[in-house]
This record gives structure tokens, sequence and C-alpha cells, in this order.
């Protein structure tokens, strides 16, 4: 039996939601499931398979009442499939099933899993193969796939009793999914699970923090996106793992006795994007150095021709996807939070990024590795019925336009959406020169200083 603690480790604390106990009570529920919905969770969402956040009606935790021809049914709504389409997951109160019910006119209903308790250990055994992945093979990929496959057959041999049956064809999914799809689908786990994540005890003005706090704040946003907070001996033991960042073990004496950053701070890393790593630190008015950014040989690029271009950035991009989610042997590196007082063009951005976001944008630096996967997250993060609100830059443009401590060397395109004026007074505050749009059609310019 799945127990909290599983779900906790599995998906993160915020990212499991717990019912209240009384209306449950009330529907009538039966004390197993009672305990499950009330003491073990659901998670908030689980792959592409189920997200309890939806934001239409029925939400998670409503009731629907099924007109049948032996009388009303009463079900309780547990979430829906990916995105805010017309399907919901149910628990049907008499009988215990989970079923899946699709909004279409008239309304067709199967049953997906013999009880609540099997549906939630299907959503664990579905985040805990994410995490399996990281680092592996294509083929390792699949063989980890092939064995969660087999393993919910034994759980729940009826859940597959045909080919058309609803977990069948989610494994078929999963079986067919490239590199780029396992990726997105793995980020877009965690920024489901960083989005329903409040963030911790910021006020609309926040006090000034010590640098040693801003370490702990930077540290607990990069745990919140999946990345794993290492000391030493963990890093030189776990060569396989990818989104590993290991402080320093006297990282301590790097501060003095107010919190102030006296020394520079060496973090090394394993897999994931450590340009990723920098935005996060610009986030708390940190620099940091990340070697070799923006120093591509451009003389190389010119002697290329049109098909070298084409095939130097589709490796390039490929290389970044397998970094994203650690397909290949993770890469290893070191980045460096510098203790000097300057500041950097990126954490000026990021600051009118701040701003926007307080008004309601989805503003991101390094976002994506591509402009349409970023706006597939943005699309994610914008409630239903409301129009998106959003700039943001890719991972390509980041890595080519900032040099190593983050000031801009070439110029960087926004990707927007939202009011033209109200972005342009905020990156106005940068000091940079800035080329507003002309029309929506056309990205933000910001230009290197001269």
């Amino acid at each position: 039996m799945v127990t909290h603690e599983q779900l906790v480790e599995a998906f993160g604390e915020e990212a499991v939601l717990l019912m209240d106990v009384e209306p449950l009570r009330e529907l009538g529920l039966s004390e197993a499931d009672l305990r499950i919905l009330t003491e073990v969770g659901l998670p908030v969402r689980a792959d592409q398979a189920f997200n309890a956040s939806v934001r239409q009606e029925p939400q998670a935790g409503s009731v629907v009442v099924f007109q049948t021809g032996d009388g009303d049914v009463d079900v309780l709504i547990l979430g829906g499939t990916y995105g805010e389409g017309s399907m919901r997951y149910f628990l049907d109160v008499g009988d215990g099933v989970v079923g899946l019910l699709s909004l279409d006119d008239p309304p067709q209903a199967e049953v997906v899993n013999g009880s609540l308790e099997t549906f939630v250990e299907f959503l664990l055994k579905l985040r805990l193969r994410q995490q399996s992945l990281s680092g592996a093979s294509a083929e390792t990929g699949r063989d980890h796939t092939e064995e969660l496959w087999r393993s919910l057959r034994e759980l729940d041999p009826a859940a597959f009793r045909n080919a058309e049956a609803w977990w069948a064809m989610v494994m078929d999914t999963l079986m067919d999914r490239d590199v780029i799809a396992e990726t997105r689908a793995f980020l877009q786990q965690r920024k489901a699970e960083t989005f329903h994540t409040p963030p911790p005890d910021e006020p609309a003005e926040e006090p000034a923090h010590s640098h040693r706090e801003s370490f702990e704040r930077v540290f607990d946003r990069l745990r919140a996106e999946g990345w794993k907070i290492v000391d030493s001996e963990r890093f030189a033991a776990d060569t396989a793992s990818g989104g590993l960042l290991s402080p320093p073990d006297d990282l301590a004496d790097h501060f003095d006795r107010d919190g102030r950053l006296t020394k520079d701070v060496s973090l090394a890393w394993r897999g994931g994007l450590p340009s990723r790593v920098q935005s996060v630190f610009a986030r708390e008015s940190l620099v940091v150095s990340v070697p070799e950014q923006a120093e591509e040989d451009d003389d190389s690029l010119m002697d290329m021709d049109a098909e070298e271009l084409a095939k130097a950035s589709e490796a390039a991009m490929e290389a970044l996807f397998a970094a994203v989610h650690g397909l290949n042997e993770p890469s290893t590196g070191v980045v460096t939070c510098l203790a000097a007082e300057r500041s950097s063009d990126l954490c000026r951005i990021v600051a009118a990024f701040d701003r926007l976001a307080e008004q309601g944008y989805v503003a991101e630096p390094d976002l994506w590795p591509t402009s349409s996967g970023g706006w597939e997250h943005v699309y994610d993060m914008t409630k239903d019925g409301e129009p998106a609100k959003a700039v943001f830059w890719t991972t390509q443009d980041h890595t080519s336009s900032f040099d190593a401590r983050g000031d801009l060397v070439e110029d960087l395109w926004l990707q927007w959406s939202g009011d033209r004026e109200v972005i342009a007074d905020a990156l106005a505050g940068t000091g940079l020169e800035m080329k507003a749009p002309a029309n929506d059609g056309t990205a933000f310019l910001l230009r290197p200083r001269p």
C-alpha cells in the first residue's frame, strides 16, 4: 500500500494534495478511500496521465451525480488528464472503482482501476519511472517502460483488459516517446510541481536578505526544479546521476558574521544546464560565472555552408535536450559565484522580470531550449479563459548572448505576449538599449552596452 511519505519523496511535499475529512465522510466514502484521500493524498500531476489542478469545472473534490437506469450514482472528481481537456478521473462512491469520464455530449465513462488504492499506486509508479530515466540511454529507457508495464499489469490486470483500455493507451504513448517528447514531459512535471508550490515567505516588498540567506533561497529554487544539492563525497561517488550541484564543504567560511559573501564560491555541477544555475542565482542578485559561455568560435561558423550550419544547429539543440533530461552521460563542470560587488546585465534583466511577474506575467530567463517549447510552458501556466502574459528567452539565446559572468555580448531576443508598454517600461529599467516590437509578431530586443 502506498504511503504519504512515498508520495512526498517522489513528488515533493507541496505537490501532494490532501482533501478535507468532513465533506468526504458526509459523502459516504469507505474508510479505506477516506484514509487515502485525507492521509495518503494525490499528486498534483503524474507525467501526462493525471492532473489534479484542473481549472475548469468539475474540479478535483467536486461531486457529480450520474443518472443511470439503476438510479443515481454519486462520484467524486479526482482530477483530469493532461491539459484542460474534457476528461475527468472519478471515484465511484458506492463501488470504490476509479473511472474516466468524458464530458462530451453525451458523456461517456469507463472503469480504469479496480480501486483508489491501485490508482494511486499507478500514479506513483509513473513518477518513479520518470526519475529512473535520469542519465539513461534510449534503450535503457525503453526497458524501464516495459518493466513498468509488466508491474502495472500484475497490479491490476483488468486495467489492461484490451488494447483500447485507458492504461494500455497510456503505456503505448510512453513506449513511443522520442527524446524530445520525454524531455518535455519531464520538465512539464517539474514545472507543475514547482508552479503549485508557493514561494517561501516572499512578501510583496521583501526585506534585504544576506548573501547567506540568498544562497539558501537559490538552493530551494533549484531543488524545486529537480536539482539535488549534495556534498563533495556524494558528488564524487555518484557519477551517473544528472542534476547535481555541489557547494564546497567549507561554504560557511565564504561569508562573514553578517552573512555577506567575502570569497568566491566554486560549485561543481553534473548534468542539467549551468545557464539555468546562473539564472536562478541572478534571481537573488548573485553573479555566477559560467566558463565558455558565449565563447563560440564565430570565425568557424562563418566558414560553414548552409548544410554545415544546419547540422551544427541540430547538434547543439540535441545537446541541450540531453543536458536538460540527463539522456546522455552527464556533463560535469564548475561555476563560480563571485564575491565582487559589481552586478551583471543578467541580474538587472531578471529584476525587471520579477517586476513583471508581480503583474501576473510568466517572466522566465532561459525557459526552454526552443521558443515553441517555451510557449507550451507559458500556456501550461496560464489560466483557462485568460490571455497569455509572458516574456522569456530560450536556452540557446542565453548561451550565445551572455558572457561568462552574465553580461550581454550579443543581441538578446525576448519572446512576449501581453501589454507591450508594460513590458517596455519594465525593461527600460535595465539600463540596456531596448528596441520594442512594432507589432505582436515581433520580439523585444535587448542590445549589449557599447
